[in-house]
């Protein structure tokens, strides 16, 4: 029996041992995974723990930068930021939510067309401790809301001081310009164009706060201030901007056209001093019936879509005056004097070529085709030089090339090469029908032949004050000119442009004491299915010649509603833009 129970005692003992084992075991594995967690979160995934702890006792608020001042060429301001007020709620420092959502409803309500419903949602919201009420208010109106919660003892709305963007000049100028979204980023013209140079760079500022949110005293964290934006000059005079917008306005309601477009550019430069295009409302979003209804219909200037730069269209009759330059430059048998028999149509395959008005067979010089401005004379004279020839002029005039200016969505236009013209869409081009431009390419091809073969790249930037560095990098590119035609040439093509005026089409272009070089076009719109119907656009554009003023003006009309050509559409509204420049600038009918 003891030798059995002493056998007994060892197994239970050997049993309390093997449990202990287990227990250590157990015990050891949890201390390591203790260890094993609080390596991880003190090493590991420390960062990310004490960015969290941080991010919930601190707030970050942008501190937006104020962004430049953008002028006209005069030095007047045609955008600028002016202080304001963005007000902002720490819910959980709001205890009579009621009486805040009322007092915000009464005082901004007439501003911001919220309700006490509205408010009282946008504030109970407890999680959060940063709520926008209303950003870049004036400063007025943050005054008052600030006196009336103060006066009532109702917590929980603080302030921020801001700038907003002002544009002084109204509407004037304003799809040039462009404008800018509620974080002060430009969204359009040349706020979108030059925003990293206007814009700025935004600051930070963090602030702690307290376990139950209330903001502590003195409890900045850091501050990294905003970089204001630069100012620039442009070479807009919006004076000249108001004129044309007056002037093109009344003529596209007249003829319920699609709209209407006027550049104005230096041609010894580059330099836009006026530019705007005007579009239809449509019945949806004017809410106006259309105009067959009896009432006119309106227009709109489309904050950031200049036409003459985004669009591009089918030039029709002043592209004749590229097409006269190419021949007299390419055959030296050609002047404006030499004569082509010009009949009443000219079959070419399967097309037949007519000019604007009936007419038999009759003698043309090279001068009365263009004063004219009769198709079938253009053609059959193009065909002295090779379409080779007639290609490589066009593309030296920036045909088919983006012509750099500084406006977003700049377009290019088209135009076949020559080796795939056939013989219709050969003839077609020389008349401006078959290829597309942008208002921008046609401005600057005239400006070259107002300078006598220098074409220069059409801009808005002129310079940025007190920085002639980043003055001499941004507009580097800009202030660029290539020779493009022959003076002499020149001299032949602008002499036919003069008796456009005073003989041709484009009598109604006349200006009162000056001699205007200019072509008259007309040109139809072609379907999206193919083809044509679609009404016209014409167009007129040229300069006072001889004169002491390099400007050059383009003015176009889409698809008015009328048999009348560009001439008498456009005529007027150029002879108008430019009377009133020849005024404003002094300018002289003979250069000195």
């Amino acid at each position: 029996m003891g030798e059995s129970q002493s056998k007994k005692n060892r197994i239970f003992e050997n049993g309390i041992k093997s449990r202990d084992g287990i227990l250590l075991a157990l015990l050891g594995l949890f201390l390591v995974a203790i260890i094993a967690r609080l390596f991880y979160v003190q090493v590991v995934a420390g960062g990310d723990y004490a960015d969290k702890a941080a991010t919930a006792h601190t707030n970050k608020i942008t501190l937006e930068a104020k962004r430049g001042t953008i002028y006209d060429r005069n030095g007047v301001v045609i955008a600028s930021d002016v202080d304001a007020t963005t007000i902002y709620a720490d819910p959980q420092q709001i205890t009579d939510f009621d009486g805040v959502a009322q007092t915000l409803a009464d005082v901004l309500g007439p501003t911001t067309n919220k309700t006490k419903d509205d408010y009282y949602k946008l504030i109970d919201q407890p999680d959060l401790s940063f709520v926008y009420i209303l950003r870049k208010a004036d400063a007025d109106l943050a005054s008052s809301l600030k006196d009336t919660l103060k006066s009532q003892k109702l917590d929980g709305i603080h302030y921020l001081s801001d700038t907003k963007r002002v544009y002084p000049n109204g509407d004037v100028g304003s799809q040039l310009v462009g404008n800018v979204d509620v974080d002060g980023n430009g969204i359009a013209g040349l706020e979108l164009e030059y925003n990293d140079l206007v814009g700025g760079t935004d600051g930070v500022l963090e602030t702690e706060r307290g376990s139950k949110g209330l903001p502590i005293p003195d409890g900045e964290i850091s501050r990294t201030d905003a970089v204001d934006g630069k100012d620039i000059v442009t070479s807009i005079d919006i004076n000249l901007q108001k004129k044309a917008e007056e002037a093109l306005l009344p003529v596209v309601q007249e003829y319920n056209a699609q709209g209407g477009s006027v550049t104005v550019m230096d041609a010894s430069t580059g330099e836009i001093y006026a530019s705007c295009s005007y579009a239809k409302k449509t019945s949806s979003s004017s809410g106006d019936s259309d105009s067959d209804s009896g009432s006119k219909s309106k227009y709109s200037l489309e904050v950031g879509k200049l036409w003459s730069a985004t669009d591009s269209y089918e030039p029709g009759s002043t592209f004749k005056a590229l097409t006269a330059t190419s021949i007299l430059t390419n055959n030296a048998d050609v002047n404006t004097n030499t004569t082509f028999t010009v009949p009443g149509a000219l079959q070419v395959y399967d097309a037949t070529i007519k000019d604007s008005h009936e007419h038999g067979t009759e003698t043309l010089s090279l001068n009365d085709i263009i004063a004219q401005s009769s198709n079938i004379g253009t053609v059959l004279a193009s065909r002295t030089v090779s379409s080779d020839q007639l290609y490589n002029t066009y593309k030296t005039f920036g045909i088919g090339q983006n012509p750099g200016t500084d406006f977003p969505g700049t377009a290019s236009g088209s135009i076949k090469d020559a080796s795939s013209w056939d013989p219709v869409t050969a003839a077609n081009i020389t008349f401006g029908q078959g290829v597309s431009v942008t208002g921008m390419q046609i401005v600057r091809a005239y400006g070259a032949l107002e300078q006598r073969g220098t074409m220069h790249t059409p801009h808005f930037l002129m310079s940025i004050p007190n920085d002639q560095a980043k003055t001499d990098e941004l507009t580097s590119p800009l202030n660029t000119s290539d020779n493009v035609a022959d003076a002499n040439v020149c001299n032949e093509v602008v002499s036919m442009m003069k008796s456009v005026v005073t003989d041709g089409t484009g009598k109604d272009a006349a200006v009162d004491g000056f001699t205007v070089a200019g072509k008259t076009g007309t040109a139809e719109v072609a379907k999206s299915s193919g083809g044509y119907g679609n009404g016209y656009i014409v167009s007129f554009g040229g300069w006072l010649e001889g004169s002491s003023s390099n400007l050059v003006c383009l003015v176009t009309v889409q698809q008015p509603h009328t048999e009348a050509g560009g001439g008498e559409v456009c005529g007027p509204v150029f002879a108008d833009i430019m009377s009133f420049a020849a005024e404003r600038y002094h300018i002289a009918a003979q250069a000195n």
